[in-house]
């Protein structure tokens, strides 16, 4: 879910809309309360020190438990001093300038990005129970972005991820058009992928290929990452961009043409080096391609979540269906 915020006012709803979904995700009294404060503080930042911005919302689930995201994503001038304005006190905007330290204090887990002339990204993190452990460090991590095109309830676009015992299989689905019937085509896509009972990308690809023949058919991504051989296998079928990318380093991987579901043709894996430098990033061609995350300065060690986040604001192209998926290791 995404919030408009251009308006102090609009804080409230922020709020609202936060502690509706908290409750939704049954998060307790306590985080659910944490989750709600960290919403205003965050829909008045944004207003205060960017003049406007937008609220990401997103369900997160990790080692058996629930949590909920909250992503601040504006385009102001930046913080010159981030560790300075998470002290209780500092304001640049003639206020009393607790917001930042107060959504720490808040949140079970607490990022912030920001460059100057680029804008900030704050990411905040509840889990139920407050039970949520980071990760140990080395830990492939992935985060989605996957919205409709404006004006339509159901997002034609989908994705979906599956744990194997020495791999990590993504997946991207675009459903040709838009809306329900597109909609059908990436659920039936995902639920493929869910059920896989190999991570062999051609065998999930043909799979997807015969649930999507009652559908219109949709152009669809695979990629397998094996940390431990430091490989990553691509395969995929229609408009689905894909690359892998390092500082410096920038490598596109090939779909064929075609449309799963109705025409797929013979398709191939691709295999690519991977190492802990590296990141995936996936996307719809609701999201334009010609991004390049060096204009970031910074943006290389922080979570995949803010990564796609800052990609789907910039480059979102606002006439499609629109879905980012990274992934890279933290």
């Amino acid at each position: 879910m995404i919030i408009e915020v251009r308006e102090s006012s609009q804080a409230g709803e922020a709020r609202r809309k936060v502690a509706e979904f908290a409750h939704d995700l049954q998060l307790g009294e306590v985080r659910s309360g944490a989750a709600a404060l960290a919403a205003t503080e965050m829909a008045t930042n944004l207003v205060k020190h960017a003049g406007n911005g937008t609220l990401l919302l997103q369900r997160v689930h990790e080692n058996g438990n629930s949590g909920l995201r909250l992503i601040a994503i504006d385009k102001g001038p930046g913080i010159a001093d981030v560790a300075r304005a998470l002290q209780d006190g500092h304001s640049t905007a003639g206020s009393m300038g607790s917001g930042l330290g107060a959504v720490r204090r808040a949140s079970d887990i607490f990022e912030v990005y920001s460059a100057t002339g680029v804008g900030t990204l704050i990411r905040s993190e509840f889990w139920e129970g407050n039970h949520h452990h980071p990760p140990v460090t080395g830990t492939l991590r992935t985060a989605a972005i996957s919205e409709p095109i404006h004006g339509e309830e159901e997002c034609g676009d989908g994705w979906g991820l599956r744990t194997f015992a020495d791999s990590l299989v993504l997946m991207v689905v675009d459903g040709l058009g838009h809306g329900i019937h597109a909609s059908e085509a990436a659920r039936e896509a995902e639920q493929v992928l869910a059920r896989a009972q190999s991570d062999s990308l051609l065998g999930i690809l043909q799979d997807v290929h015969d649930a999507l023949k009652k559908t219109r058919g949709a152009a669809v991504a695979v990629a397998r990452i094996q940390e431990a051989k430091g490989l990553i296998t691509f395969s995929g079928v229609g408009n689905i961009s894909a690359s892998i990318v390092s500082p410096g380093v920038s490598r596109s991987m090939a779909s064929h043409n075609g449309t799963v579901g109705h025409h797929m043709p013979r398709v191939q894996e691709f295999t690519y080096p991977w190492n802990a430098d590296s990141i995936v990033v996936m996307h719809s061609d609701g999201l334009g391609s010609r991004w390049d995350l060096e204009r970031y300065p910074g943006i290389w060690g922080k979570h995949p979540s803010l990564i796609s986040a800052m990609l789907h604001r910039d480059f979102s192209r606002g006439r499609d269906d629109v879905t980012v998926l990274v992934a890279k290791t933290l």
